[in-house]
């Protein structure tokens, strides 16, 4: 029971709190930030009958950025996401496919 008073009391325990809160909150912008780079290459794609290669790229590394998120509020990973590390880098794109 005193591991739970000391955690109550832990400016560390606090601040991770904190941590995981804004973390959801960049999570949730992220899905907004999915659904317009969906409906812009949707966009692409009816004009010109290919994906923009710049905005898929940028997906990969949206991508990699929200499952590293996810890692960090699921505690798999004590490491925190960008602005604590350096952005995602996109995936070599012949790589994918």
């Amino acid at each position: 029971m005193s591991d739970v008073k000391d955690n109550l009391t832990s400016d560390a325990f606090w601040l991770k709190t904190l941590y995981l809160v804004l973390f959801y909150l960049v999570s949730r912008l992220a899905d907004i930030a999915v659904l317009v780079i969906t409906v812009a290459q949707w966009g692409f794609q009816l004009a010109t009958g290919a994906p923009n290669a710049q905005l898929a790229q940028f997906g990969d590394s949206l991508g990699q950025y929200v499952s590293q998120i996810i890692h960090y509020l699921s505690g798999v990973s004590e490491q925190k996401p960008y602005p604590f590390q350096d952005w995602p880098a996109p995936q070599d794109a012949d790589s994918s496919e």
